[in-house]
C-alpha cells in the first residue's frame, strides 16, 4: 500500500477529491490530522488525541470520527500484534480515483490527438487533391509525435504549395526551418 503512494501525496488527494466522496469539512480535519500523527509516530488515533490538536469541540470530533468509522475510511487493525488506526482504506479510495481520472485525461488526450492527425491528414488531402499514402501519414503522424504543432506543420504545407513544391521532403525542411527559426 505505501509503495503505491510513495510519491503521491495523500494531503493532495484528499483535499483534491473529499467533496465527491461526501466528506465534510470536520471529516477532512480528523483525516488530516489523524494522517499527521499517525505519521508521528501515534499508533493509536483517538478522540481525545484529536481534541488535543484540533481547534474543535469534542462532540464534533466525535460525531466526524465515528462518521468515518462508518464510511470505513478509518478503521483499527492489528498491525505485529498491536492494535493501530488504519487510513488505508481512503488512501486505497483516493488512490484509485487519481488513477481513474488519470487514465480519463489520457483518453481524453488521446482523442484531441487523433482530432488533430485526422485534421491535419485531411488538410494535406486537399492540398495535395488526393488520398495521402501510408508513409504519407506515417510522416505527419511523426512530426505530431515529435510534438510539432499543428499550425507549424499546416504553415509548411502552404509554404510548399505556394512554392509550388508540394512533397513531404520540402514541407519536412519547412518544418526544421520554422523550428529552428522559432527557437531563435
Amino acid at each position: 500500500m505505501n509503495n503505491k503512494l510513495s510519491g503521491i501525496n495523500f494531503t493532495y488527494l484528499l483535499l483534491e477529491y473529499y467533496k465527491e466522496l461526501n466528506i465534510s469539512n470536520n471529516e477532512l480535519l480528523v483525516l488530516l490530522m489523524s494522517d499527521h500523527l499517525i505519521n508521528d509516530g501515534n499508533k493509536m488515533i483517538t478522540n481525545e488525541l484529536l481534541e488535543l490538536k484540533l481547534d474543535l469541540p469534542f462532540f464534533e470530533i466525535d460525531e466526524a470520527f465515528n462518521s468515518l468509522l462508518t464510511k470505513k475510511y478509518i478503521f483499527y487493525e492489528t498491525n505485529e500484534n498491536e492494535f493501530v488506526t488504519s487510513l488505508k482504506n481512503i488512501k486505497e479510495i483516493l488512490l484509485d480515483k487519481f488513477k481513474s481520472d488519470l487514465l480519463i485525461s489520457d483518453k481524453k488526450q488521446d482523442a484531441a490527438s487523433h482530432e488533430i492527425k485526422l485534421r491535419v491528414i485531411s488538410t494535406f488531402e486537399h492540398y495535395f487533391d488526393r488520398p495521402l499514402s501510408k508513409s504519407e501519414k506515417n510522416m505527419i503522424e511523426k512530426w505530431l509525435d515529435n510534438e510539432i504543432e499543428e499550425e507549424t506543420i499546416i504553415d509548411a504545407l502552404k509554404d510548399a504549395y505556394n512554392l509550388n513544391q508540394l512533397n513531404l521532403s520540402k514541407i519536412d525542411k519547412l518544418i526544421a526551418k520554422k523550428i529552428s527559426k522559432d527557437d531563435e
